[in-house]
């Protein structure tokens, strides 16, 4: 059973406040190959991707009562901003919008993390996040979630652990 996550008007104004401020920091970027050409036309607008992601976010922090990173930057700086969580110390939000899985990609792994996985569901006012749960990094790299054509992982929703309790330490035993 996944968490259903409510945010106020005044939250979600703060996320998509956030958000704009992050798609104008990487306007003009250049998009990694999964999110361009063909599949460009699949995906939402960058700005909606990116208010989406900053809620999903804050949510997360929100249900495990964590701090929550303010996350914008130019891309120029992404290389020394990779080791900064999303949530916490170590937590990284992957959202998803339609798919059944939670994406994970070999920059997201870092050995002592956790990954939560969310979905907004109110497409229309962005104020309900949907929380799966969380997973340690060291367990995604099965080899049936292997999903070849990107080197990436595709985590099944029904593989997360629901306890609101989430590991604080980065370096815990499996």
């Amino acid at each position: 059973m996944s968490h259903l996550v409510k945010l106020s008007p005044e939250e979600v104004r703060a996320c998509a406040d956030a958000g704009l401020n992050r798609w104008m920091m990487k306007f003009g970027s250049i998009d990694r190959p999964n999110y361009a050409g063909d599949n460009k036309s699949k995906l939402e607008p960058e700005i909606a991707a990116n208010v989406r992601t900053i809620v999903a976010e804050y949510a997360v922090a929100k249900l495990y009562r964590k701090s929550f990173t303010f996350p914008f930057y130019p891309n120029s700086e992404h290389g020394y901003r990779k080791d900064i969580a999303d949530v916490g110390t170590n937590i990284e939000v992957k959202s998803i919008r339609t798919k059944d899985e939670i994406p994970v990609f070999p920059k997201d792994i870092r050995d002592g993390w956790i990954l939560v996985g969310a979905r907004v569901t109110d497409r229309d006012y962005y104020s309900e996040v949907e929380v799966f749960g969380w997973l340690r990094m060291e367990q995604v790299q099965r080899d049936e979630w292997l999903y070849k054509p990107e080197g990436s992982w595709r985590i099944p929703l029904d593989q997360f652990n629901e306890s609101l309790v989430i590991p604080e330490t980065h370096l815990l035993p499996l």
